[in-house]
């Protein structure tokens, strides 16, 4: 692939100068590009053409969450925790240019470089979705989603769309590790929307992607062998309080069987009262 079969295909699903975009890929699909021949140039490639696309009022933003804080209770520090492996080398390449700015929430943290940076990743909200987090002023800010390479089923968003509504299957958790920004720790607690571990959650997000492209809020392209998809924020936002509203598992591959007796199902808080009384 060449960079102009990249800018094309980006300015065709969707994107244009001035945007900001979080994007969700794996870039194996697209090939090697032309004219590269490290890793480096590799990303390199990627980069410039999404900021030739984007221009310079626009914004490049990828997830830049740190797993090992929750699993292995490592410190999280802004400046030098790896990108978790899961997300791929583009968002890790993005994560570690100088002047990008990333969010504080471990798990939930993301990685903006361009115009609007500091809005969408700056200020010290360990909130990690929620109207105290980066997934809100994506919507506010007209964000849009990419996803290169990728359907729509890594969409991390949509766990920003649960807590909004309210689903039974996640509950808020704190954490006490710390995390270190410049240097210095980052005070207040780290909240995050987890799901019930017991439960066997299983996300599935295939309605929720022909939902969007039946109301017209998908678009796609293709480059070489790869395939693209862009939707608003704030569309599948909308899209999917709507369909919380009818079912509150819809992106879930099948309802929980949630114990009676146990959280979240565990029935009134006092004793039963008799007669009424």
């Amino acid at each position: 692939m060449n960079k102009q079969t990249l800018i094309h295909a980006l300015e065709r699903v969707g994107l244009k100068s001035g945007d900001l975009v979080l994007v969700h890929s794996d870039i194996r699909p697209f090939g090697i590009p032309e004219n590269t021949r490290t890793s480096e140039e590799i990303l390199q490639f990627y980069f410039d053409g999404f900021m030739q696309v984007l221009g310079p009022e626009g914004t490049l933003a990828v997830p830049a969450y740190f797993y090992e804080y929750a699993r292995y209770g490592e410190t999280f520090d802004l400046e030098h925790s790896p990108v978790s492996k899961p997300l791929g080398v583009f968002s890790a390449y993005v994560n570690s240019l100088t002047g990008r700015v990333r969010s504080c929430n471990p798990l939930q943290s993301l990685a903006a470089f361009g115009y609007h940076a500091e809005e969408l990743c700056g200020g010290d909200s360990l909130m990690g979705y929620g109207l105290a987090s980066p997934w809100h002023r994506l919507c506010t800010l007209g964000g849009k989603m990419l996803f290169m390479g990728v359907t729509l089923q890594p969409m991390t968003f949509v766990h920003h769309i649960e807590q909004q509504y309210g689903v039974p299957h996640l509950y808020q958790k704190v954490y006490d590790t710390p995390i270190i920004s410049q240097g210095m720790p980052v005070p207040g607690t780290p909240i995050s929307s987890v799901r019930y571990l017991e439960y066997d959650i299983i996300y599935d997000l295939q309605l929720f992607q022909q939902e969007l492209d039946r109301r017209g809020h998908l678009r796609k392209a293709d480059a070489e062998k790869g395939e693209l998809f862009l939707v608003n924020a704030e569309e599948a936002f909308q899209t999917g309080i709507e369909l919380l509203s009818q079912n509150p598992y819809v992106f879930l591959k099948r309802p929980p069987a949630f114990i009676p007796g146990k959280i979240p199902a565990d029935g009134i808080t006092g004793k039963e009262r008799v007669g009424g009384k």
